[in-house]
């Protein structure tokens, strides 16, 4: 080789570092602008802001024409168009498909990133959403959104420009991104959920006050009232007619007894005790005597077979359910019966809980379309208690036949031998 030679293969070897140095500089200085935008977003806790300053950001660092953000809805396991930046295609906001349709399905489905230089040749894309956007794209960039190995969504930049196309860098950039901001999502998601907790929680405490407070003026405080008015009509019958004046006392004491067995009642609802220290079935035997004592109530506990103590979240939550339900019967059912009957089957796993009247009955569907315009949640606390220890609700009824409250859930999780919650 030459000298010359030499010295033209020297300087396409420096060519090719200043090259290389020029574009690690670049991914440098893009990653950098990336983190920082990320650690930006990570202190948003409000979802919907969230999403658009995610998209933005991502249209913005990749120099992008358009883009849109797709969460992964699990309850339907349909992906939803969230968020749209740019190219007219506002209109996709709130649009559903299939997980595995679309080139953005295709990116959910197998978890990695894609590269699509023309999307009119690419059998996945969706013809219908190309047409929305008012520009011909020239290349597609789509990445997954995973937190914690969960998918989140995925994220979608697109380019009009003609000649500019999306490379590996900017693949590993935006997936970089990606996943950095499916963890700020995550975030604000648990924080909108502890905020509607939160608030549910208010509004449940709130029910029970009022509840407590209607309670107790219908029951011991008017019985209260009647025990003063008569103890002052006592005291004349003792100057004028004291004759008569036993009689009054011993009527006294009869109301007076009334009262406090109401008081004990409702400490007992409020705080069973002997659910702690004996278990499920002495609490119930014990519930049903006072309900049948203080309300005149025929309600009858059958348990039809034996079974394993459960743990203590698990009595709770079913003991919360059947008072939620025999409240429902008592105040709307106009019942003549409440059957209480626990059915375990040991050979199934399971342990069934009924809860049923010979009432009135309701319009089940009807019920749950107006549930949140009534107010009421006792509904809603009784799929949660049943939820919590992985059980499954349901009610059953019709007008002028009665209800029929079901709880089943698994033995073996909520035994008491198995409990982690003691």
């Amino acid at each position: 080789m030459t000298e010359l030679q030499e010295l033209a293969a020297l300087s396409e070897k420096i060519n090719n570092l200043e090259a290389n140095f020029e574009e690690a500089q670049h991914r440098i200085a893009v990653l950098h602008v990336v983190h920082e935008v990320a650690g930006s977003l990570a202190s948003e806790l409000n979802l919907d802001p969230l999403l658009h300053k995610i998209l933005a950001a991502a249209v913005e660092v990749m120099h992008a024409s358009a883009g849109s953000l797709i969460l992964l809805d699990e309850l339907t396991d349909e992906m939803v168009f969230a968020v749209i930046e740019g190219g007219g295609g506002e209109n996709l906001k709130g649009v559903r498909f299939a997980r595995d349709k679309g080139i953005a399905g295709w990116v959910a489905t197998h978890r990695k990133p894609l590269i699509v230089d023309d999307v009119n040749k690419d059998n996945r894309y969706y013809q219908s959403i190309a047409d929305t956007f008012n520009f011909k794209l020239t290349s597609l960039l789509c990445v997954p959104m995973i937190s914690r190995n969960k998918l989140i969504g995925v994220l979608q930049v697109l380019q009009s420009k003609p000649d500019h196309y999306f490379g590996d860098l900017d693949q590993t950039l935006l997936t970089t991104f990606a996943n950095q901001t499916a963890i700020a999502i995550e975030n604000a998601r648990l924080y909108e959920s502890l905020k509607e907790e939160r608030d549910r929680l208010v509004v449940v405490e709130d029910e029970i006050r009022k509840r407590l407070a209607r309670d107790l003026h219908d029951g011991p405080t008017q019985l209260l009232a009647s025990i003063i008015m008569s103890l002052t009509f006592t005291k004349e019958l003792i100057k004028h007619a004291p004759e008569h004046a036993l009689a009054e006392i011993d009527l006294n004491l009869g109301v007076s007894e009334k009262a406090l067995k109401q008081l004990r009642t409702f400490l007992f609802d409020l705080r069973p005790v002997i659910l702690e220290t004996q278990g499920l079935i002495p609490a119930l035997e014990v519930y049903t005597e006072r309900l049948a004592e203080t309300d005149n109530l025929n309600i009858i506990l059958t348990t039809e077979g034996e079974f394993e103590r459960l743990s203590p979240r698990a009595e709770v939550a079913i003991f919360a359910v059947i008072q939620e339900a025999v409240n429902n019967a008592k105040k709307y059912a106009q019942a003549s019966r409440i059957d209480l009957i626990l059915r375990p089957d040991i050979s199934q796993n399971t342990l069934t809980v009924l809860i049923k009247d010979d009432g009135k009955g309701f319009d089940v569907h009807a019920m749950k379309t107006g549930y949140d315009q009534r107010g009421s949640l006792g509904m809603i606390n009784m799929q949660e208690r049943t939820s919590a220890i992985n059980g499954v609700f349901t009610i059953h009824s019709e007008v002028g036949h009665g209800t029929e409250v079901i709880l089943s859930l698994p033995l073996d999780e909520n035994l008491l031998s198995h409990s982690k919650d003691i």
